[in-house]
């Protein structure tokens, strides 16, 4: 259900790629696409190639048809109207397409004017703050609980999509683990957050949350309501993959927990 919100993708997403294109040097351009496939004068043209698979197929259809037949019998004599079923049996083979889909820009003095066609593939300048579809990550770290002095390695996950150009909506799920001289504790956090990004390489998120943690030595399990919290920040951000620093906490009436660490993301 959580990837339903990612609806800002493909025409809007591409729409907005094009645009935020336009008036960037020709340079700039290259560097984030590669060299063009072709180039006629002003015009400059990328070109990718996807494979498709259509296996073979049978349609039968049966609809009856009208047929007059002639009776003749004692004291009866005339004609009768039957439907008799026909039988329509249609074979499509299979077969592979290969179809090829094209960006254009349009160059002028060395200034990107325009960007037309299947741009999201390639997508925007990197220091421009859009994201769009499916996002994911996943972070390492160090984890540490309110009751326990020593932090053990922990971590966290997000999934969930895209619902504008800088706003989405995941779930969320977070596992900690610490230590004291009573023994060890865990705790972990599952929900659903808003993430949104006021910067490109910055996101923050909060939503609520289910918590389920055990005080030193695994004793007093408890279940209970709360919040997470994240903040995140793109080290290496190249195209829709990003290296970052992470802080996750959560908290709830009686327990509170978090980590940081690196990770890894696709937004």
């Amino acid at each position: 259900m959580l990837l339903l919100p990612a609806c800002y993708t493909y025409a809007p997403a591409n729409r907005d790629v094009s645009a935020a294109w336009r008036n960037r040097t020709q340079a700039e351009l290259v560097d984030r696409w590669g060299s063009p496939a072709q180039q006629q004068g002003d015009a400059m043209v990328w070109s990718y190639t996807t494979t498709h698979v259509e296996l073979p197929s049978t349609r039968v259809d049966v609809a009856p048809v009208a047929a007059a037949a002639r009776v003749e019998g004692p004291g009866v004599s005339g004609t009768a109207i039957v439907a008799v079923p026909a039988v329509k049996v249609a074979w499509r083979p299979g077969e592979i397409l290969h179809l090829q889909h094209d960006a254009a820009a349009l160059v002028s003095n060395g200034v990107v004017a325009d960007v037309q066609g299947e741009a999201l593939h390639w997508g925007p300048p990197n220091d421009v703050n859009l994201h769009w579809g499916t996002i994911y990550g996943l972070e390492l770290g160090m984890g540490r609980l309110a009751n326990t002095p020593t932090p053990l390695p922990s971590g966290n996950m997000y999934l969930g999509g895209m619902i504008g150009p800088q706003l989405g909506l995941v779930g969320t799920y977070s596992f900690v683990a610490g230590s004291s001289d009573a023994g060890s504790a865990i705790a972990m956090a599952a929900g659903f957050a808003a993430q949104y990004w006021p910067i490109n390489r910055l996101w923050l998120r909060a939503g609520p949350a289910a918590l389920l943690a055990w005080d030193p030595g695994f004793m007093n399990g408890r279940f209970e309501p709360g919040v997470t919290a994240a903040a995140s920040y793109a080290v290496i951000k190249i195209g829709v993959l990003a290296l970052d620093v992470r802080l996750d906490v959560a908290g709830g009436p009686s327990t509170a927990f978090g980590t940081i660490g690196v990770g890894i993301n696709v937004n």
